[in-house]
């Protein structure tokens, strides 16, 4: 039995697909596509201008976001490239929603100062990669949807199975 439990806790943290969840090789590339995706607001950030923002008046925290957006653009790209290395670990897609999330709040409070104190149609375009890596994130939400799903199944198989091994166990004259 303690065999069954070794071999079964080996097979749930190999790269081989799971039922639910597509192959890696099948993953990487979408996964990759995300970092691809949030490098395009890197060129329409740099094109911003935030230091005139603050001398027409605009609070000091756009600033600050602006170079948290590039940041977070660093960071989005350094958690899918972990993903995209093991797209079938929990922990990794979970980090990259948490960045790409995060990345896009900024980015849209960062899109409502240029447009108001810059230029309303630069604002246009940055909402609309926004827009375009919202649909990376929708992607990633329900991979870690299912990941998450497929991890509890998993644990409660294997609780079972512990449990099974435990009442063996326990019973009179198995041991030697």
């Amino acid at each position: 039995m303690l065999n069954g439990i070794a071999l079964f806790l080996l097979a749930a943290q190999s790269p081989a697909p799971v039922a639910g969840i597509p192959p890696d090789w099948e993953l990487k590339p979408r996964v990759e596509q995300i970092g691809t995706e949030v490098a395009r607001l890197r060129p329409l950030l740099n094109q911003l201008q935030p230091e005139k923002w603050t001398a027409a008046g605009a609070p000091q925290a756009y600033e600050k976001q602006y170079k948290e957006c590039l940041r977070g653009i660093d960071s989005v790209q350094s958690a899918a490239a972990g993903l995209a290395a093991q797209p079938s670990k929990l922990s990794l897609a979970v980090e990259t929603l948490v960045r790409i999330e995060s990345l896009m709040q900024l980015n849209s409070s960062v899109s409502q100062a240029v447009r108001r104190y810059q230029n309303p149609a630069v604002a246009d375009l940055l909402d609309s990669e926004i827009t375009a890596a919202g649909i990376s994130r929708e992607w990633l939400r329900r991979h870690v949807a299912d990941l998450a799903a497929v991890r509890e199944k998993e644990l409660e198989v294997a609780e079972q199975e512990a449990q099974k091994c435990r009442g063996q166990a326990a019973r009179p004259g198995v041991r030697k």
